[in-house]
């Protein structure tokens, strides 16, 4: 009924990979958005705050959230300078960084064999073309 419609396919689609990316993170404790921020407060250590909000694609505020419930966690550390905060990885978060990162592997190589390398290459690469384009509309 819906099959050439791009907002059904699209938003069922992300339910789906969503529940599947959200029953692993769970297994860490953490949330999908909280693994990946770790994975980029870890890859890019001196990265602000407002910077990871251009990279993750959310407001501040959102990421501020996620921040303070990481640094509840004990994976990383905030220090608060004037009207900006600093934030490091702890030892803690780069060993869950390590789990983060073998998760996210994981899920890539078995989506790949799912849909099949090339197809699954194309699929992600297209995506990520189509959201580019969308933020110009």
């Amino acid at each position: 009924m819906f099959d050439k419609c791009i907002y059904f396919n699209l938003i069922t689609l992300t339910r789906k990979v969503n529940y599947i990316w959200q029953q692993e993170f769970e297994r860490l404790g953490l949330t999908p958005s909280h693994g990946y921020l770790l994975f980029a407060m870890k890859e890019l250590p001196d990265i602000t705050q407002k910077d990871l909000s251009e990279v993750m694609e959310l407001d501040a505020s959102n990421i501020t959230r996620l921040i303070d419930s990481l640094a509840n966690k004990g994976l990383v550390k905030k220090t608060t300078r004037g009207k900006g905060a600093k934030f490091s990885v702890t030892a803690e978060g780069r060993k869950t960084y390590r789990t983060v990162k073998k998760v996210m592997d994981a899920l890539y190589g078995d989506m790949q064999k799912y849909f099949g390398p090339k197809h699954f290459k194309n699929f992600v690469n297209d995506l990520y073309e189509a959201k580019q384009t969308i933020e110009k509309w």
